[in-house]
């Protein structure tokens, strides 16, 4: 009925020689059912924002040797540990003094890209496995016992979760190797 209404008010206005400018929106509509519209409204989860994040450690290789492939931050007898580990070299373990804001940041990310709902694996299939392709491994744990433990090759669930874990921890681990990255 709305298209009709702009249709009839502009073929009004051509008539009467006006010029204009139309911008329209496409909008996608959820239609509610009548039980939908009984039930009481759910509010957004916000349970991983009030709960602490215990352990958040993410693992990327490839073809090449990188100075750090393994990252984990964790909570050990009431101080936060970083270890990080290369692609042949051996793990490097830093107590952080700043590290309830490195795990208040990856839980940000892992919220914010609802990263606690990634699958188990991701690949591509067979036929089309590369030689020189990449792996990643994400894995979190959650004071409230959630979880995830995630993996993938060639392939990722999409987003920028990972993007954004790598660039978190990897950076810090840089930095405290005295590396750029």
């Amino acid at each position: 009925m709305k298209f009709l209404k702009v249709t009839v008010l502009i073929v009004a206005i051509a008539l009467l020689g006006g010029t204009f400018t139309l911008e329209a929106k496409s909008k996608k509509r959820r239609h509610t059912t009548k039980k939908e519209k009984t039930m009481p409204k759910k509010k957004k989860s916000t349970k991983a924002q009030q709960c602490a994040l215990d352990m958040v450690e993410y693992e990327y290789g490839g073809m090449m040797m990188y100075p750090v492939s393994r990252v984990r931050v964790e909570r050990q007898n009431g101080k936060v540990v970083l270890f990080t580990q290369g692609t042949r070299t051996e793990e490097q373990k830093f107590v952080l003094n700043d590290g309830e804001q490195l795990l208040k940041e990856a839980l940000a990310i892992i919220e914010e890209e609802n990263m606690l709902d990634y699958g188990v694996s991701y690949d591509v299939p067979p036929e089309m496995q590369p030689l020189d392709g990449y792996a990643w491994w994400f894995k979190a744990q959650l004071a409230d016992g959630r979880s995830v433990d995630s993996r993938g090759r060639n392939a990722d669930p999409g987003g920028e979760g990972l993007s954004k874990m790598r660039k978190l921890l990897f950076g810090r681990a840089h930095k405290l190797l005295g590396l750029d990255f």
